[in-house]
């Protein structure tokens, strides 16, 4: 899949832009049907898709600028052309975050608790949105030996123009995108099994540990996953990503493990 998808009327539909918005859909069906299944309401999925669509635009446009700040540093009135493209999707969740914490404390609704409602549609989305970068082969992994041993070796061919400078002639490269999409997947999965025994059983009874479970397992994905990335050469030993992935994985376990020490505490009064 390149950049472009196709053309209407003679303006180009970029393909990043319909892999988010698919992304999108699907996130908000899965949290439509969990919704449903734990008897809640829609209204407030709606009041956070409305927050969160700008939210997520200006702190994903943040994210990007943060993380390629020598792209502006000769003009910095560009960090605040937004329309001008330059979005980092864990940014963007960010902003999706903020969403729903202020649409949960204006409405006096149960943050931790609608947290644990919308966390298997955003594993999922992460899911969908590393194998998107995958397929547009936005994400680059170790280079492969030319000669791979086995024929049946899971690898990503690159295509000549989107190969990296200085690796014009490597054909192969680790598919670090399809890795962290996979194991993503499988926490979903595993959030889903766990929002199900909740419905049933009413286990866990301390809300937000859905939440931080998924959370804290995407965190130490990205982390593990970051020894792959093809860019870890130039940034040293321990680059600023992984060191935050880790650290936030960390910190995100500690509360898990804080909260379930109070999980005899009425999971529906927990706000």
């Amino acid at each position: 899949m390149g950049f472009i998808a196709t053309e209407i009327a003679g303006v180009p539909v970029y393909s990043y832009g319909l892999l988010l918005t698919g992304i999108i859909i699907v996130g908000l069906a899965v949290s439509w049907l969990n919704l449903r299944l734990h008897h809640q309401p829609l209204a407030p999925l709606v009041d956070m898709l409305l927050w969160g669509i700008p939210l997520a635009a200006i702190c994903g446009h943040a994210g990007y600028v943060l993380h390629h700040f020598d792209e502006y540093a000769g003009n910095l009135l560009g960090v605040l052309w937004i329309w001008q493209g330059g979005i980092s999707f864990y940014g963007a969740m960010f902003g999706g975050l903020l969403a729903v914490f202020g649409v949960c404390r204006v409405q006096g609704r149960p943050t931790w608790r609608w947290l644990d409602l919308l966390a298997p549609g955003m594993v999922l989305m992460l899911a969908l949105y590393e194998f998107g970068m995958f397929d547009l082969q936005m994400t680059m992994g170790l280079p492969l030996p030319q000669d791979i041993p086995n024929d049946h070796a899971l690898v990503e061919y690159v295509e000549f123009s989107y190969r990296p400078v200085g690796f014009q002639d490597t054909q192969y490269f680790q598919p670090i995108a399809l890795y962290q999409s996979g194991l993503q997947l499988l926490v979903c999965l595993l959030l889903i099994v766990l929002t199900l025994v909740q419905a049933i059983w009413r286990r866990p009874r301390c809300s937000g540990c859905l939440f931080l479970l998924g959370t804290c397992l995407v965190a130490f994905i990205r982390c593990g996953c970051g020894f792959f990335y093809l860019s870890n050469g130039s940034q040293g030993w321990l680059p600023l990503g992984r060191a935050l992935s880790g650290g936030l994985g960390i910190v995100l376990l500690g509360w898990l493990l804080l909260r379930l020490r109070h999980s005899g505490q009425t999971y529906y009064r927990e706000v």
